[in-house]
Protein backbone atom coordinates (compact mmCIF):
# COMPACT_ATOMS: atom_id res chain seq x y z
CA UNK A 1 0.00 0.00 0.00
CA UNK A 2 1.14 3.69 -0.90
CA UNK A 3 -0.66 6.40 0.92
CA UNK A 4 0.35 9.66 -0.22
CA UNK A 5 -0.56 12.78 2.42
CA UNK A 6 0.14 16.16 1.21
CA UNK A 7 0.90 18.03 4.68
CA UNK A 8 2.80 21.08 5.93
CA UNK A 9 5.65 20.64 8.21
CA UNK A 10 4.04 20.66 11.48
CA UNK A 11 2.11 17.31 10.15
CA UNK A 12 5.45 16.04 8.41
CA UNK A 13 7.39 16.70 11.18
CA UNK A 14 5.11 14.41 13.87
CA UNK A 15 5.65 11.82 11.45
CA UNK A 16 9.25 11.97 11.78
CA UNK A 17 9.08 11.85 15.36
CA UNK A 18 6.49 9.34 15.18
CA UNK A 19 7.68 5.72 17.33
CA UNK A 20 5.60 3.86 14.98
CA UNK A 21 7.68 4.80 11.70
CA UNK A 22 10.45 2.70 11.63
CA UNK A 23 12.38 4.17 8.96
CA UNK A 24 12.58 7.67 6.77
CA UNK A 25 13.75 8.31 3.79
CA UNK A 26 13.44 11.55 2.23
CA UNK A 27 15.28 13.44 -0.66
CA UNK A 28 15.19 16.91 -0.99
CA UNK A 29 17.53 20.36 0.45
CA UNK A 30 20.01 19.66 2.23
CA UNK A 31 18.98 22.13 4.58
CA UNK A 32 15.37 20.32 5.44
CA UNK A 33 17.71 17.37 5.60
CA UNK A 34 19.54 18.77 8.69
CA UNK A 35 16.40 19.44 10.39
CA UNK A 36 14.72 15.45 9.68
CA UNK A 37 18.65 13.88 10.65
CA UNK A 38 18.52 15.74 14.01
CA UNK A 39 14.69 15.01 14.93
CA UNK A 40 15.86 11.22 13.75
CA UNK A 41 18.73 11.13 16.02
CA UNK A 42 16.57 12.11 18.65
CA UNK A 43 14.54 8.60 18.86
CA UNK A 44 18.02 6.94 17.10
CA UNK A 45 15.73 5.96 14.25
CA UNK A 46 16.59 5.08 11.14
CA UNK A 47 16.83 7.08 8.10
CA UNK A 48 18.03 8.21 4.08
CA UNK A 49 18.92 11.49 3.25
CA UNK A 50 19.65 12.25 -0.59
CA UNK A 51 20.15 15.99 -0.51
CA UNK A 52 21.95 19.07 -2.25
CA UNK A 53 24.68 19.20 -4.45
CA UNK A 54 27.44 21.20 -5.62
CA UNK A 55 28.59 18.69 -8.60
CA UNK A 56 31.90 19.40 -10.66
CA UNK A 57 32.93 18.58 -14.16
CA UNK A 58 36.49 18.54 -14.41
CA UNK A 59 37.95 18.89 -18.35
CA UNK A 60 41.12 17.55 -18.44
CA UNK A 61 43.58 19.43 -21.42
CA UNK A 62 42.86 16.04 -24.09
CA UNK A 63 38.96 16.59 -23.92
CA UNK A 64 37.46 19.44 -26.71
CA UNK A 65 36.23 22.25 -25.31
CA UNK A 66 32.89 22.34 -28.06
CA UNK A 67 32.20 19.02 -26.93
CA UNK A 68 32.41 19.22 -23.44
CA UNK A 69 29.96 22.11 -23.59
CA UNK A 70 27.85 20.39 -25.58
CA UNK A 71 27.44 17.43 -23.48
CA UNK A 72 27.05 20.10 -19.56
CA UNK A 73 24.58 22.38 -21.90
CA UNK A 74 22.61 19.52 -22.99
CA UNK A 75 21.91 18.40 -19.04
CA UNK A 76 22.38 21.83 -17.59
CA UNK A 77 19.00 22.90 -18.49
CA UNK A 78 16.96 20.17 -17.26
CA UNK A 79 13.97 21.06 -15.00
CA UNK A 80 15.23 24.54 -15.33
CA UNK A 81 18.19 23.39 -13.31
CA UNK A 82 15.88 22.50 -10.41
CA UNK A 83 18.06 19.19 -10.09
CA UNK A 84 20.21 18.22 -7.04
CA UNK A 85 22.65 16.25 -8.79
CA UNK A 86 23.28 18.64 -12.07
CA UNK A 87 26.69 19.78 -13.03
CA UNK A 88 27.30 23.23 -12.02
CA UNK A 89 30.57 23.61 -11.25
CA UNK A 90 33.04 23.54 -14.62
CA UNK A 91 36.22 22.84 -13.25
CA UNK A 92 38.90 23.69 -15.99
CA UNK A 93 42.66 24.66 -16.58
CA UNK A 94 43.08 28.62 -16.59
CA UNK A 95 44.91 28.15 -19.97
CA UNK A 96 41.67 27.14 -21.45
CA UNK A 97 38.98 28.95 -19.39
CA UNK A 98 38.14 31.45 -21.82
CA UNK A 99 37.64 29.08 -24.40
CA UNK A 100 35.57 27.01 -22.20
CA UNK A 101 33.17 29.77 -21.26
CA UNK A 102 32.90 31.06 -24.80
CA UNK A 103 32.30 27.66 -25.77
CA UNK A 104 29.48 27.16 -23.11
CA UNK A 105 27.73 30.51 -23.15
CA UNK A 106 27.67 30.26 -27.11
CA UNK A 107 25.41 26.96 -26.08
CA UNK A 108 23.27 28.59 -23.04
CA UNK A 109 22.61 31.40 -25.29
CA UNK A 110 20.83 29.00 -28.19
CA UNK A 111 18.42 27.59 -25.48
CA UNK A 112 14.56 28.35 -26.22
CA UNK A 113 12.73 29.27 -23.42
CA UNK A 114 9.39 29.33 -22.95
CA UNK A 115 5.86 27.32 -22.52
CA UNK A 116 6.56 24.01 -21.54
CA UNK A 117 3.70 23.04 -23.18
CA UNK A 118 5.76 23.79 -26.33
CA UNK A 119 7.29 21.08 -28.16
CA UNK A 120 10.08 23.37 -29.16
CA UNK A 121 10.70 24.92 -25.99
CA UNK A 122 14.27 23.58 -24.51
CA UNK A 123 13.56 25.01 -21.23
CA UNK A 124 10.56 26.48 -18.76
CA UNK A 125 9.83 28.32 -15.85
CA UNK A 126 11.40 27.89 -12.23
CA UNK A 127 8.79 26.40 -9.92
CA UNK A 128 7.23 29.55 -8.18
CA UNK A 129 8.38 33.09 -7.96
CA UNK A 130 10.39 32.42 -4.51
CA UNK A 131 12.67 30.21 -5.92
CA UNK A 132 13.33 32.78 -8.75
CA UNK A 133 13.92 35.33 -6.52
CA UNK A 134 16.71 33.35 -4.66
CA UNK A 135 18.47 33.12 -8.14
CA UNK A 136 18.17 36.09 -8.98
CA UNK A 137 19.75 37.24 -5.65
CA UNK A 138 22.69 34.70 -6.27
CA UNK A 139 23.24 36.23 -9.47
CA UNK A 140 23.60 39.47 -8.46
CA UNK A 141 26.18 38.49 -5.56
CA UNK A 142 27.90 36.89 -7.80
CA UNK A 143 28.63 39.96 -9.82
CA UNK A 144 29.39 42.01 -6.61
CA UNK A 145 31.63 39.47 -5.54
CA UNK A 146 33.80 39.97 -9.00
CA UNK A 147 32.50 36.61 -11.81
CA UNK A 148 32.44 37.26 -15.30
CA UNK A 149 29.02 37.16 -16.22
CA UNK A 150 28.92 35.84 -19.59
CA UNK A 151 25.63 34.95 -20.70
CA UNK A 152 22.36 35.30 -19.03
CA UNK A 153 22.01 36.81 -15.76
CA UNK A 154 17.98 38.00 -16.78
CA UNK A 155 14.56 37.83 -17.47
CA UNK A 156 13.78 36.64 -20.94
CA UNK A 157 12.80 39.80 -22.64
CA UNK A 158 9.99 37.73 -25.10
CA UNK A 159 8.32 36.58 -21.85
CA UNK A 160 6.22 39.09 -19.27
CA UNK A 161 4.86 36.09 -17.33
CA UNK A 162 5.66 33.23 -15.57
CA UNK A 163 8.66 32.33 -13.39
CA UNK A 164 11.50 32.18 -16.12
CA UNK A 165 15.35 33.32 -15.65
CA UNK A 166 17.98 33.30 -18.81
CA UNK A 167 20.20 30.20 -18.43
CA UNK A 168 23.09 31.84 -17.11
CA UNK A 169 27.04 31.01 -17.29
CA UNK A 170 29.58 32.91 -14.84
CA UNK A 171 33.18 33.17 -15.77
CA UNK A 172 36.81 33.58 -13.44
CA UNK A 173 34.49 32.15 -10.33
CA UNK A 174 36.25 31.85 -7.27
CA UNK A 175 35.64 28.45 -5.51
CA UNK A 176 35.15 30.40 -2.01
CA UNK A 177 32.39 32.44 -3.34
CA UNK A 178 28.62 32.32 -2.86
CA UNK A 179 27.64 31.36 -6.23
CA UNK A 180 30.12 28.35 -6.24
CA UNK A 181 29.29 27.17 -2.65
CA UNK A 182 25.81 27.33 -2.76
CA UNK A 183 23.05 25.28 -4.29
CA UNK A 184 21.32 27.58 -6.70
CA UNK A 185 18.90 25.08 -8.16
CA UNK A 186 18.39 27.05 -11.54
CA UNK A 187 19.96 27.03 -14.95
CA UNK A 188 23.41 28.60 -13.17
CA UNK A 189 26.98 27.40 -14.97
CA UNK A 190 30.28 28.28 -12.94
CA UNK A 191 33.39 27.84 -14.57
CA UNK A 192 36.54 27.46 -12.23
CA UNK A 193 40.28 27.97 -13.35
CA UNK A 194 42.40 25.84 -12.48
CA UNK A 195 46.14 25.70 -12.03
CA UNK A 196 46.56 22.33 -12.72
CA UNK A 197 44.93 18.52 -12.36
CA UNK A 198 45.89 17.98 -9.09
CA UNK A 199 44.06 21.90 -8.28
CA UNK A 200 41.21 20.98 -10.25
CA UNK A 201 40.39 17.63 -8.27
CA UNK A 202 41.30 19.74 -4.73
CA UNK A 203 38.68 22.56 -6.24
CA UNK A 204 36.21 19.73 -6.99
CA UNK A 205 36.88 18.11 -3.43
CA UNK A 206 36.41 21.39 -1.67
CA UNK A 207 32.51 21.59 -0.93
CA UNK A 208 30.13 20.87 1.62
CA UNK A 209 28.28 18.26 -0.77
CA UNK A 210 29.68 15.33 -2.72
CA UNK A 211 26.60 14.03 -5.07
CA UNK A 212 27.63 13.79 -7.98
CA UNK A 213 30.40 14.74 -10.63
CA UNK A 214 32.01 13.89 -14.04
CA UNK A 215 35.18 14.05 -15.49
CA UNK A 216 35.61 14.95 -19.87
CA UNK A 217 38.90 12.77 -20.52
CA UNK A 218 39.73 10.55 -24.15
CA UNK A 219 41.76 8.26 -21.76
CA UNK A 220 39.47 5.51 -19.71
CA UNK A 221 42.08 5.44 -17.07
CA UNK A 222 42.85 8.81 -16.32
CA UNK A 223 38.84 9.02 -15.62
CA UNK A 224 38.84 6.49 -13.73
CA UNK A 225 42.48 7.41 -11.91
CA UNK A 226 40.42 11.03 -11.20
CA UNK A 227 36.89 9.34 -10.76
CA UNK A 228 38.77 7.41 -7.33
CA UNK A 229 39.95 11.17 -6.43
CA UNK A 230 36.88 13.03 -6.23
CA UNK A 231 34.65 12.72 -3.08
CA UNK A 232 31.03 12.14 -4.29
CA UNK A 233 28.50 9.61 -4.75
CA UNK A 234 28.50 9.23 -8.10
CA UNK A 235 31.03 10.50 -11.11
CA UNK A 236 30.24 9.89 -14.95
CA UNK A 237 32.96 9.71 -18.04
CA UNK A 238 32.09 12.60 -20.65
CA UNK A 239 28.39 13.17 -19.43
CA UNK A 240 26.08 13.35 -17.08
CA UNK A 241 25.61 9.72 -15.67
CA UNK A 242 22.26 8.88 -13.67
CA UNK A 243 21.33 5.14 -13.22
CA UNK A 244 18.92 4.11 -10.61
CA UNK A 245 18.85 1.12 -10.83
CA UNK A 246 22.06 1.18 -9.30
CA UNK A 247 23.29 3.13 -6.07
CA UNK A 248 22.66 6.80 -6.04
CA UNK A 249 23.54 8.76 -2.77
CA UNK A 250 26.16 11.49 -1.54
CA UNK A 251 28.71 11.46 0.74
CA UNK A 252 29.00 14.22 3.06
CA UNK A 253 26.33 17.16 3.33
CA UNK A 254 24.70 15.60 0.28
CA UNK A 255 22.88 12.91 2.05
CA UNK A 256 23.32 9.33 4.51
CA UNK A 257 22.73 5.65 2.69
CA UNK A 258 21.88 5.37 -0.70
CA UNK A 259 18.57 4.56 -3.04
CA UNK A 260 18.29 2.71 -6.02
CA UNK A 261 20.07 -0.90 -6.30
CA UNK A 262 20.66 -3.14 -3.34
CA UNK A 263 22.17 -0.49 -1.53
CA UNK A 264 19.04 1.35 -1.56
CA UNK A 265 16.82 -1.57 -0.31
CA UNK A 266 19.43 -2.48 2.38
CA UNK A 267 18.43 0.39 4.98
CA UNK A 268 15.23 -0.68 5.14
CA UNK A 269 16.19 -4.29 6.34
CA UNK A 270 17.05 -5.30 10.31
CA UNK A 271 19.58 -8.03 10.65
CA UNK A 272 18.71 -10.47 13.74
CA UNK A 273 20.64 -12.88 15.45
CA UNK A 274 18.99 -16.10 17.36
CA UNK A 275 20.77 -18.28 18.96
CA UNK A 276 19.08 -21.56 19.87
CA UNK A 277 20.60 -24.98 21.81
CA UNK A 278 19.07 -27.19 18.91
CA UNK A 279 17.57 -26.72 15.69
CA UNK A 280 13.35 -25.83 15.78
CA UNK A 281 11.09 -28.34 14.14
CA UNK A 282 9.82 -25.30 12.10
CA UNK A 283 12.96 -24.00 9.70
Amino acid sequence: MVNVITAEREVSELLVKHPGVDKITFTGSTAAGRRIGSLCGERVARCTLELGGKSAAVILDDYDVAKAARAIAESGTMLTGQACGLLTRIVVSRKRHDAMLDALSAEYGNVKVGDPFDPETQMGPLAMSRQRDKVEGLIRRAISEGATLAAGGGRPAHLDRGFFVEPTVFGNVDNDSSIAREEIFGPVLCVIPAEDERNAVRIANDSIYGLNGAVFTNDADRAYQISRQVRTGTMGHNALRFDFTIAFGGFRQSGIGREGGREGLYPFLEAKTIVLDEKPSVY
